[in-house]
C-alpha cells in the first residue's frame, strides 16, 4: 500500500514537472516570435502642406480609429481587458511617442506595424491602413503633433495563459507586421473614375474589418462583404453610418460600436460617395 501511494506521489509530481516545463516552453517560443525583429523598411515622408493639414489628419484620424483607440487626446489607455485569463491590451500615448519617434517611424509604424527596432506591434490594424497615401500619412502626423505631450506612458500587453496558449497553438493576436503583406496584395473592385475617391476611403476605412477587397475576409472575419450595401438605400445607409442601425431596423455588434464612434464623422457628402460606390461595386459581377 505504501509502495503504491508513493508511486501515486511520484507521479503527480511528474504530471506537475512536465505542464509547467511544457508551459514554460509554450511561453519562450511565444516571447521569441514575439521579440522578433522584422526589416526596418526604409521610409521618406513628405512634410503635411496647408493651413488645414492639422484638421484633415484630425478627420482621418477619427475615421480610421486612431481617436478611439488611442482617446481623442491621443494619450492612449486600455482598450481591452478580458481579465487575467486572456488578456489586457493598452493603445499607446501617441503625444509622447511623438516626441522619441520621426515622422517615418510612425509611419513605418502604422502602415507597416514595424517599430523601429524592427519589432512588430501587437494590437494596431496596421493592415487597415497599408493604404494609407504618404499625403494622408502626413496629415494625421500633423494632427498627433498638434497636441500637447502629456499623460503617462502606457503599460505593454499583458497576455494571459488563454491567449498564450491561442498564440501559440492558433497564432492568434500575431504582430500586425504578419497581416500587411496579404493585405497589400487585395484591392476592392474599381467601379470607375467617377468612384475613385470613395472607393479609397473604403480602402482606408472599411478594410480594418471587411478586408482589402471589402470582400468580408478581413482581421475580424464576422465582418460580411460589403455587396450587402446593395440592399440599403442611402437613407438606410446614412442611418448605419450615423448610429449603427441596419436595415433591418437592428443593431449588429462590432458595426454599431464602430459606426457610433468613428463614422459619426463622416460627412453628408463623404456618405453619399461611399453609398454610390459600394452600390454599384454591388451590381457589378462577383
Amino acid at each position: 500500500m505504501a509502495n503504491v501511494k508513493q508511486w501515486s506521489a511520484r507521479a503527480v509530481v511528474v504530471v506537475v514537472v512536465a505542464a509547467l516545463g511544457f508551459c514554460a516552453y509554450v511561453y519562450l517560443a511565444n516571447q521569441r516570435m514575439l521579440d522578433r525583429r522584422y526589416p526596418v523598411a526604409r521610409v521618406t515622408m513628405p512634410v503635411a502642406a496647408g493651413a488645414d493639414a492639422v484638421e484633415r489628419g484630425r478627420h482621418l484620424a477619427n475615421l480610421t480609429g486612431c481617436t478611439d483607440c488611442h482617446r481623442e487626446d491621443l494619450r492612449g489607455g486600455l482598450f481591452e481587458d478580458e481579465g487575467w485569463l486572456h488578456g489586457r491590451y493598452y493603445a499607446s500615448n501617441l503625444t509622447r511617442k511623438a516626441r522619441t519617434y520621426s515622422d517615418e517611424d510612425i509611419a513605418r509604424i502604422v502602415r507597416d506595424g514595424v517599430r523601429p527596432d524592427g519589432r512588430g506591434v501587437m494590437g494596431m490594424p496596421a493592415m487597415g491602413f497599408v493604404r494609407l497615401t504618404d499625403t494622408e500619412m502626413a496629415d494625421i502626423i500633423a494632427f498627433v503633433r498638434s497636441l500637447p505631450a502629456g499623460g503617462i506612458d502606457q503599460p505593454d500587453h499583458y497576455i494571459g495563459p488563454l491567449d498564450s496558449w491561442q498564440l501559440w497553438i492558433e497564432g492568434a493576436v500575431k504582430p500586425a507586421v504578419t497581416y500587411v503583406a496579404a493585405e497589400r496584395g487585395k484591392d476592392p473592385v474599381d467601379a470607375g473614375p467617377e468612384h475613385a475617391a470613395a472607393r479609397h476611403r473604403a480602402r482606408i476605412i472599411c478594410a480594418e474589418c471587411h478586408g482589402g477587397d471589402l470582400k468580408g475576409n478581413g482581421w475580424d472575419s464576422g465582418a460580411p462583404d460589403l455587396r450587402v450595401i446593395g440592399a440599403y438605400g442611402l437613407p438606410e445607409f446614412t442611418r448605419l453610418l450615423r448610429t449603427g442601425i441596419g436595415v433591418d431596423g437592428k443593431e449588429h455588434g462590432l458595426m454599431s460600436e464602430v459606426a457610433k464612434a468613428r463614422f459619426r464623422h463622416f460627412s453628408d457628402e463623404e456618405i453619399a460617395a461611399l453609398h454610390a460606390y459600394l452600390s454599384a461595386r454591388a451590381r457589378l459581377p462577383p
